[in-house]
């Protein structure tokens, strides 16, 4: 008898836009798909960022309903998927995304009896936890597992809410960025984030001034888009950084690597923030990182071994740490040699090692 197919519907955002979970989540679809070759894995998306169609295009002007409309559809989305799958994947981020998409879905996953893993990314996790728990620990303890990115977010579910996660690294595409091998590092700097106020992008600009100062000839370039872009674009313009700063809006994840081949030094100044993998990226990358140490950063950047970090907001120790990396070559080729050590357990072939296991599971009712 020819053995069934097992059948994995992957839920979260997919591509576009390109933020970080739908990046990751396409990854992982198309990786179990090469694999089922071999395993026989099917796989089944299903798009939290639901597309609208043409008969209801006009809600998404209109922020309340459209968010209402989203949930509808993508709860349909996933009732037919569920109908055809043994294995839910199910990336979810917190605060309104989990109220919104994830305990509904949760509900009627767990109504069809199917088996979940429950993957959780954010930097805000703790403070949700400590704020919600009595309503999302219930619904998360159904879970047949929760999957983490990093330690930083397992120990929030341990701490707050007593519940045992797993770690899944976030997966690199070490064979889609190319490893640079630089004997000087210039003061060309990138940074890859959106606008966002957690991103803060106003620090990697003020420490660029001070940079800029020590070298005429230095280069920074930002890649990404959100809320903050026409006041960013003003804080530039204030500190005559005009003739310096490129700015490249969002720039897809296929054409990003022609970005890290133009800069030498990848700088990072969250407030708020998980397992980011723009870091993952420039370690693949060859570029030495500067990083705030907020959240699970510390987690993948370990302070003078695999990059540096700094305190969140302090722009002038940023740009000192930077104008070490140029001052010290020696130095930049140290960090960046480790690094690109380390980002090999983000590699597939290490990662489905963990994941792929994982997928057998026998499921966890509601009661």
């Amino acid at each position: 008898m020819k053995k069934k197919n097992k059948t994995i519907c992957i839920v979260s955002p997919f591509p576009p836009p390109f933020g970080g979970m739908a990046i990751q989540a396409e990854k992982i679809a198309l990786h179990l798909l090469c694999e089922g070759f071999h395993d026989k894995l099917e796989v089944i998306r299903v798009k939290t960022n639901a597309d609208l169609p043409d008969a209801l295009r006009w809600a998404a002007k209109v922020p309340g309903f459209r968010t209402l409309v989203n949930m509808m559809l993508f709860l349909y989305q996933l009732h037919k998927a569920l109908l055809k799958s043994d294995v839910v994947y199910f990336h979810t981020a917190f605060f309104n995304f989990f109220f919104w998409i994830t305990y509904p879905a949760m509900i009627l996953i767990k109504l069809y009896g199917k088996k979940v893993i429950l993957s959780a990314r954010g930097g805000g996790a703790r403070l949700f936890f400590q704020k919600y728990r009595p309503i999302v620990k219930p619904i998360l303890s159904k879970a047949d597992i929760i999957a983490t990115p990093s330690g930083f977010l397992k120990e929030a579910f341990k701490d707050v809410l007593g519940i045992e996660a797993v770690v899944i690294p976030t997966l690199a595409d070490l064979h889609q960025f190319q490893f640079h091998h630089r004997d000087v590092f210039r003061p060309l700097l990138l940074s890859v984030r959106n606008f966002e106020p957690i991103y803060d992008i106003d620090c990697i600009i003020k420490a660029f001034k001070i940079i800029r100062e020590h070298f005429p000839q230095a280069r920074l370039g930002i890649a990404g888009s959100g809320s903050l872009k026409s006041e960013l674009e003003s804080l530039v313009s204030s500190l005559n950084l005009n003739d310096s700063v490129m700015f490249y809006g969002q720039v897809s994840h296929k054409e990003i690597q022609e970005l890290y081949s133009k800069y030498d030094i990848s700088v990072n100044a969250s407030r708020v923030d998980n397992l980011p993998g723009t870091i993952l990226e420039a370690y693949a990358s060859g570029l030495p990182v500067v990083s705030t140490n907020a959240g699970g950063i510390p987690y993948i950047v370990e302070d003078g071994v695999t990059g540096f970090l700094v305190n969140i907001g302090d722009y002038e120790a940023m740009a000192q740490k930077v104008i070490q990396l140029i001052e010290e070559p020696e130095l930049g080729k140290t960090l960046a040699k480790n690094a690109v050590q380390y980002c090999k357990i983000y590699d597939w072939e290490h990662v489905k090692n963990i994941m792929i296991p994982l997928l057998n599971l026998t499921p966890r009712p509601l009661p």
